[in-house]
This record gives C-alpha cells, structure tokens and sequence, in this order.
C-alpha cells in the first residue's frame, strides 16, 4: 500500500493484563445482566471492553474486559452472578489485551476495519473479540501477541511517533 493510501490513526491505546468474561446465551428479558453490573460498580471496576449481541432463541452474549487483579477480586462472586443472570456458560481467557484504533477519517473511509482486522488475520493473531464504531475499531487479542500486532498495524497505519 502508498504512502498516500496509508490511514492516519491517533496513538495506538493498548491495555494489557486484562481477564475477558463471556456470558454466554443470556435470556433476553429485561434487567438480566444488572447482577454483573451491580457486581463491578459495587467493587470500584472499570469496564475496558464491552460488547453485547445477539445469540440466537431469544438469548444473548455479552463479552466483557476487566484488569486481572480486579477479577481476582470477583471470581468468588461470579459464580453467582452467573446463575442470577441464567446463563448457559462463562468463559473466561486471561491475560488479554485491548487494542483500540482511533482514526480522523474512518466515519468516511470504507473499510477501516476491514485493513486491521485482515492484516491481524495475516499475521496469525488470534482475535477473541472485536467492536467498530464510526471512528474507532477495537479488538481483544491474546496478551503474548501485543507485539507482533503493534509491528502489523504500524505497517498498515500511519501510526504517530512516541514522544520521548
């Protein structure tokens, strides 16, 4: 790709030591994930990544990041968070990492996504999660595969320079 076809994005976010939490099939019906939510607002946790969709027979999954040591903190509760919420399964992974790419263009730009997330394809990076936005793409990847994915989106993108 030519320089002159090369996207600008804004400095690369990356948030690394995180546990990823998937409720799995979830019963659509009002207030059934509130449990989990109460849970992180009562222990102080941020939520770095988060995404809901559709799962099918009235069900539905939510996939949420939170750092590691914050887990450590609730998986004593989680057990019952996840038979409060019904759902079928919980699958955790740790340790990941969220990357997030901001661009001043993608709102315009077709396929913003389509060039992060094939050249992370590319090279072998395992993507558990991904969410796109009109100016932002974010995806969850193992926490061993930061590097590697930080090297594939500087070729891909016009990445600023660190500051020294």
């Amino acid at each position: 790709m030519g320089s002159a076809e090369t996207l600008e994005i804004y400095p690369l976010k990356i948030q690394r030591g995180l546990t990823q939490l998937s409720f799995l099939r979830i019963p659509t019906r009002p207030g059934a994930t509130r449990p989990l939510f109460d849970l992180l607002e009562r222990h102080g946790v941020p939520v770095r990544f988060l995404i809901e969709g559709c799962a099918g027979d009235y069900n539905r999954d939510l996939i949420v990041c939170i750092d590691s040591e914050a887990f450590t903190r609730l998986e004593p509760e989680l057990k019952e968070v996840e038979i409060r919420m019904q759902t079928q399964a919980l699958e955790l992974r740790q340790p990941v990492a969220v990357i997030r790419i901001l661009g001043p263009h993608f709102d315009i730009r077709p396929g913003t996504s389509s060039l992060l997330f094939g050249a992370l394809q590319r090279a072998d990076i395992t993507i558990f999660s991904n969410a796109t936005t009109i100016t932002s793409s974010m995806c969850v990847i193992p926490d061993d595969q930061v590097e590697t994915a930080e090297r594939v989106i500087g070729r891909t993108f016009e990445v600023p320079k660190k500051k020294k």
